[in-house]
């Protein structure tokens, strides 16, 4: 028997022992207790064994070494080792893989087991689990390194600051957000805040000292060590009192590019893209903030309105481009007139506003709106053209024309609307009139809607007669309303009123419809009709699909379009030349006559003779009210009646109420007479007795 086997054997019968010195350590220790033996099996162990490693059945005469992990074998080898020689407690950290798989990690510790002659029989060691502690001090280191990483690379910085501004702690980044190392900074962190800033700063931390419960939320320029203002965003919280941290707690990240971006953002929002004028809602904000001022010291304000004159037409004909041009042109122009305290804003298309705060007078508000009246007589140069621009000025007044901006607002267009019905560049300033007219004006518009609808509407006649029979050869049609309240009211009283809220299209038509159903009446009748002329205006020789509506008309009371003449003025003409010749021929294609109404009012009214055909020219009444006094006018009359001759167009005056005025026309050949001294404008029934009884002669 080897020396080997015989010492196992005194191991195993020293183990069998009740009373040997370890027994009671193995059967009562918590902790795990195991006996290995020179060999380095397995021998004995006890309950807290199991639970560390597996079941004990699994271990008998098992080496050691196949527990442990593969990287720690030779270290378990050298405490193996030791401890024969010996070398007692030596602590040992070791990677177990207990039977159930699972990694483990334990720190154990060996003695040697003697026998009772002190002979060397095997080793007692003591293990216990510390996977838990091990995974605990991993996570927590990696945490500290991931942390420390964090603060070094942050876009954030996090320090800690005394009462009095000095810095107790800086995060690391520091350096990346505004490019100072650790010992930079001595001394107040405030040396480094812009001077605009600091007074505000120095007060809201002062807050925060004596209000430590309230978080302090703050932008603030701070110098970078470049040079450069930076924009950052800082929290701050009092943590003073905790005997941790005994400091200000400040968090802050740069936030100048975001900062930067909002305000494009806000002055976008807030400023005209083209002229970099306040815009609508910027204006109204600062005017707001003017009149609560003007209040209170009792101070006049006004505002001005501005409308451009036939701006379309430039965008029309020049293109947008130059229109674009114009604009930021007059947008110059207009600040040149004002002082830095005054306001200029481009509040839509064309339209511009000034707000002129504490105003001595309102008469200095007028001086104002004259010179730019009196700019707008010098030409414009934009690009390659000479642009000769108009505009007209609403003006309100603080207090005088209200209280509230909605209502300034208001009574200012409603003044400019006043100034541009005035035709030619003027400014107006608000008064009570206005509003009174503009309200029963608006009245006027909400009835004219129900009109045709309550059958309100009649045609009078006037009628037309021949310069030299005196027999009637036509009539005008003239529309008449028979207003529920207000009596009959003539087309003056509502037409331009029509025209300005597009009622002039039903109206219009029904004109024309009630014209060719009486005409077709008269012929069913058996009566040869007459000729019978309507008013036109630009609106409606403009509106789209008006050729196919009157063709229908036509077409529905089978009329013939020959007893139709529509009268529109040299202004629709000339302004819409382009839009309107086809129409005008369509329209003759139908048989219906043209007449040119008030022909020589203002234009030059001989060029386009050439470019369009007409039937009749109509002699505006302010060249017959005075031809009997009036040589030029008479002169001017004959010239008229000899050149539409030659151009085979008929003649009619307007307007004669005397017999000398009579006697004149006849003598200068003129065709057909219209006025009072015939007959005034008829309900239809009187028109046609008065016909009928003409014709009967």
């Amino acid at each position: 028997m080897s020396q080997m086997d015989q010492t196992q054997i005194e191991l195993n019968n020293y183990l069998e022992k009740k009373d040997y010195p370890y027994k009671e350590l193995l059967e009562n220790f918590t902790e795990a207790i195991y006996v290995i033996s020179l060999q380095g099996k397995f021998i004995d162990y006890n309950q807290g064994f199991t639970s560390l490693a597996g079941p004990w059945e699994e271990y008998v005469n098992t080496n050691f070494l196949d527990l442990v992990h593969p990287d720690d074998i030779d270290l378990a080898k050298s405490g193996f080792v030791e401890t024969l020689e010996g070398k007692v407690l030596k602590e040992e950290t070791l990677r177990i893989f207990a039977k159930d798989g699972n990694e483990k990690t334990i720190v154990t510790s060996k003695v040697p087991l003697l026998g009772e002659d002190g002979q060397l029989l095997g080793i007692l060691g003591i293990a216990k689990d510390i996977t838990v502690e091990i995974q605990l001090q991993t996570q927590i280191k990696q945490q500290y390194y991931q942390y420390k990483s964090l603060l070094k690379n942050s876009s954030s910085v996090n320090c800690i600051m005394s009462e009095k501004g000095e810095l107790i702690y800086r995060s690391p980044s520091l350096e990346s957000v505004l490019g100072y190392k650790p010992g930079d900074l001595q001394g107040s962190f405030f040396q480094i805040v812009h001077p605009d800033d600091l007074e505000e700063v120095t007060a809201r931390f002062n807050d925060l000292l004596s209000n430590p419960e309230e978080p302090l939320t703050l932008d603030i320029r701070i110098l970078h060590k470049n040079g450069h203002w930076r924009t950052i965003h800082s929290i701050s919280n009092n943590r003073i009192q905790d005997p941790d941290i005994k400091g200000i707690i400040v968090n802050y990240h740069d936030v100048t590019e975001m900062r930067n971006a909002q305000q494009k953002i806000k002055h976008m929002a807030y400023h005209d893209y083209l002229t970099d004028l306040p815009n609508r809602r910027y204006f109204e904000e600062l005017a707001e903030n003017e009149l609560k001022v003007a209040k209170q010291n009792s101070q006049k304000l006004a505002l001005l309105f501005i409308d451009i004159d036939r701006f379309k037409f430039i965008n029309d004909t020049l293109g947008h481009n130059i229109g674009d041009k114009v604009l930021k042109e007059l947008a110059k122009v207009f600040k040149e007139f004002v002082s830095e305290k005054e306001i200029v804003a481009r509040i839509a298309g064309d339209e511009f506003m000034i707000l002129i705060p504490n105003l001595p007078a309102t008469q200095a508000a007028e001086d104002v709106a004259t010179k730019i009246l009196k700019r707008f007589e010098a030409p414009f140069f934009v690009d390659q053209y000479e642009l000769f621009i108009t505009g007209s000025i609403g003006m309100s007044v603080y207090p005088d024309s209200g209280e509230e901006l909605v209502v300034l607002m208001k009574h200012a267009d409603l003044a400019l609307y006043w100034a541009k019905e005035n035709k030619g560049p003027q400014y107006k300033v608000f008064t009570p009139e206005m509003e009174q007219i503009s309200f029963k004006n608006y009245s006027v518009q909400n009835d004219l809607r129900k009109a045709i609808q309550n059958d309100e509407l009649e045609l009078y006649y006037q009628p037309k007669v021949n310069s030299i029979t005196r027999q009637i050869v036509g009539a005008e049609a003239l529309i008449r309303w028979n207003h529920p309240k207000r009596g009959t009211l003539s087309p003056a009283e509502f037409i331009p009123l029509a025209e300005e809220s597009g009622l002039i299209i039903p109206l219009g038509e029904w004109v024309f419809q009630n014209v060719c159903k009486q005409l077709k009446a008269w012929e069913n009748r058996g009566i040869s009709p007459i000729i019978v002329s309507l008013n036109f205006s630009a609106i409606q020789m403009l509106q789209k699909g008006l050729v196919e509506t009157i063709a229908a008309i036509l077409e529905e009371h089978q009329l013939d379009g020959k007893w139709i003449e529509i009268e529109m003025t040299e202004s629709l003409i000339l302004d819409h030349s382009c839009e309107i010749k086809n129409r005008l021929e369509a329209l003759r294609q139908l048989g219906i006559h043209l007449a040119i109404d008030d022909f020589g009012t203002g234009y030059s009214s001989l060029s386009y003779l050439r470019k369009f055909t007409f039937n009749t020219i109509k002699l505006d009444k302010s060249f017959i009210n005075d031809i009997h006094t009036s040589p030029d006018n008479k002169a001017i009359i004959e010239f008229i009646i000899q050149l539409s001759k030659q151009l085979k167009m008929k003649v009619v005056a307007e307007g004669v109420e005397e017999e000398e005025q009579l006697a004149i026309l006849q003598n200068l050949n003129c065709d057909e007479l219209q006025g009072y001294l015939f007959s005034k404008p008829q309900p239809l029934e009187q028109f046609e007795r008065l016909w009928l009884r003409d014709a009967a002669f």
